[in-house]
């Protein structure tokens, strides 16, 4: 690992000099400034701006960790999480970093130990094995999940996806009866697991076998919920589905049916998003409240940084049922 030594002895200046050329402390002429970041590129050297010394140790710093997603321009709750962070940190002392890359090996790279100036981060959407959250571990870095990350030291708050599940599952049970389905995401994410988990404590309730009765979808989109429901749909069958998309493919599968939303057939979407526009009859659906999650999070993270403390915490979603899943249209 080049340090920063290595840096002066090529750029043929002092250790200091190059500290404050990285650091911006003290002046530095043009002509030595020029030699110090021309030796930090040819030694290909990552100042570990965590360890610089900057505010007594502290960058006072915190990263909202994101990934590239094809979705990414079609769920609002990214400006709402997006904006909430950025004022939850200012108002507590912390300047908020965003990371977004769709290259996930460069994103990891800027996660390595010392290149990222940070006290700590956040991290959106855990998977089952999930590598990013490995490098915050192997660095020591303080770390915040939003969604339930597998391993049970890192603090997190998520939706509470097994209590929403469980209660729209119960709700439409009892108005059109057993034959209840639940199209969930990826089950390589943990959201997906607890969701999973929620159906099935309600299909065991009611002499149900779970296992025939869930679908797992990497994309969640329109095709993928037609193909799912087409070959399932009758009449008095129950669709709980991850999103949108795979709710306008079982629309479809509906009238494909010769079936009608609602009146027959009850669907409900435990996300939304913009993407795919007016539904009718009118979609039931699950509401999150992400500027609440964002705030929770960065105070979390925060607290965190300065006493260790970890912090798990659950929201609760706010549940609209529409036409969708009224037998009663208006």
């Amino acid at each position: 690992m080049v340090k920063i030594t290595d840096v002066a002895a090529k750029a043929g200046v002092a250790k200091s000099t190059v500290s404050n050329v990285l650091t911006g402390r003290k002046f530095v002429s043009e002509e030595l400034r020029q030699k110090v970041l021309t030796a930090c590129k040819e030694l290909d050297f990552q100042p570990n701006f965590c360890a610089s010394g900057l505010s007594g140790g502290s960058t006072h710093i915190i990263a909202l960790v994101m990934e590239a997603t094809a979705d990414i321009d079609v769920y609002p709750f990214y400006k709402d999480l997006l904006l909430s962070c950025m004022r939850t940190a200012s108002t507590l002392g912390y300047s908020l970093l965003v990371y977004y890359d769709s290259d996930k090996n460069k994103l990891m790279q800027t996660l390595r130990q010392g290149r990222a100036p940070i006290d700590g981060a956040i991290l959106l959407t855990p998977g089952v094995d999930d590598e990013r959250l490995s490098q915050m571990e192997s660095n020591r870095t303080h770390c915040v999940v939003i969604g339930r990350p597998p391993d049970k030291n890192i603090g997190y708050v998520d939706i509470d996806n097994k209590n929403l599940v469980g209660n729209v599952c119960e709700r439409l049970i009892a108005d059109y009866g057993t034959d209840v389905y639940l199209l969930n995401s990826s089950r390589n994410l943990t959201i997906s697991q607890d969701r999973a988990e929620g159906f099935r404590k309600v299909c065991a309730r009611h002499g149900v076998n779970a296992d025939e009765r869930q679908f797992f979808s990497n994309d969640c989109t329109v095709d993928d919920g037609l193909a799912v429901a087409k070959a399932l749909v009758k009449r008095n069958s129950v669709f709980i589905t991850a999103n949108e998309g795979l709710a306008k493919g079982v629309y479809e599968a509906v009238e494909q049916a010769g079936l009608a939303v609602g009146t027959d057939v009850a669907v409900f979407a435990l996300g939304r998003s913009i993407e795919h526009g007016h539904f009718a009859p009118k979609l039931s659906y699950a509401k999150q409240n992400y500027a609440e999650i964002g705030r929770i999070a960065v105070e979390s993270l925060i607290a965190e940084i300065k006493d260790g403390r970890k912090s798990a915490m659950l929201v609760e979603s706010d549940v609209v049922f529409r036409n969708s899943t009224s037998r009663e249209q208006a």
